[in-house]
């Protein structure tokens, strides 16, 4: 991988993981730093043909991938991608392990499940092979069938972040009050982030640019309600891969470049 934007700091082999844990991520008051990473073919598809996002990257994007998952303390993602993607708890290497317990986070990031219904198995390997030190979170809703809670109780931690859909200023708060969360990270799907970015809540969002075409009608990056005012992002990196894939950071314009 080769850093070619900002000029200054033009570089070859590159390694991921110090990059991204280089990066300031000065949470916001009351709230943690929230991160999106997605990926998408270079005609737009946040999917390959057969529906899942795993297969438009290669190599660099899954390394850079493991970068960012290192850096965040809970790891937020819908139940449709948990199931589609099949999620299990994450596992750092023993070096990125040690590098969290350095910089006072937790040897592994949480994976928190957003439903508003509990429609998820409580077999799935997400609970099932989870370690006390990095036990599931679940955000869930107040109308939420009371026996489906409970039962969840019992695999995860279980926060109510809204009445009949997520509130996310309010589970945002939940995760930097209740888990001590200063970075979240969202892994989708399209819908989750879609909520964020309507909400005004992403401060950074890490894309792959894959170098391949799938045409077909896969779902954009972020998928929500009607576009309102625009949400102005700054171009803070771009990374090539040998597969010609591009590995960009995004962060939330600051007032001079937005007009504000």
């Amino acid at each position: 991988m080769r850093i070619v934007w900002p000029a200054a700091t033009v570089a070859d082999d590159v390694d991921p993981v110090g990059l991204v844990a280089g990066d300031d991520r000065t949470a916001p008051p009351g709230r943690p730093w929230v991160l999106a990473t997605m990926i998408a073919s270079a005609d737009g598809s946040a999917t390959d043909q057969g529906g899942l996002s795993g297969g438009l990257g290669g190599p660099a994007d899954k390394a850079m991938f493991a970068a960012v998952r290192a850096v965040a303390d809970v790891i937020v993602a819908g139940t449709t991608t948990v199931i589609a993607e099949d999620y299990g708890p994450s596992r750092p290497s023993p070096a990125v392990r040690e590098q969290r317990i350095a910089r006072g986070q937790t040897p592994a990031p949480r994976i928190a499940v957003v439903t508003a219904s509990l429609s998820i198995d409580l077999g799935h390997r997400l609970f099932a092979d989870a370690s006390p030190e990095a036990r599931p979170l679940v955000l869930t809703v107040s109308s939420a069938d009371p026996g489906r809670r409970r039962a969840l109780e019992a695999v995860a931690d279980v926060h109510v972040a809204g009445d009949g859909a997520i509130d996310w200023p309010r589970a945002l708060h939940l995760l930097r009050a209740d888990v001590g969360a200063s970075v979240v990270l969202c892994e989708g799907g399209p819908h989750t982030v879609g909520q964020l970015v309507d909400a005004d809540l992403l401060d950074e969002l890490c894309l792959t640019v894959s170098a391949t075409l799938v045409a077909g009608d896969g779902p954009r990056l972020a998928v929500g309600p009607p576009p309102g005012r625009h949400r102005p992002l700054h171009l803070a990196r771009v990374v090539v891969a040998e597969d010609d894939a591009l590995l960009l950071r995004y962060v939330r314009a600051r007032p001079a470049l937005d007009g504000a």
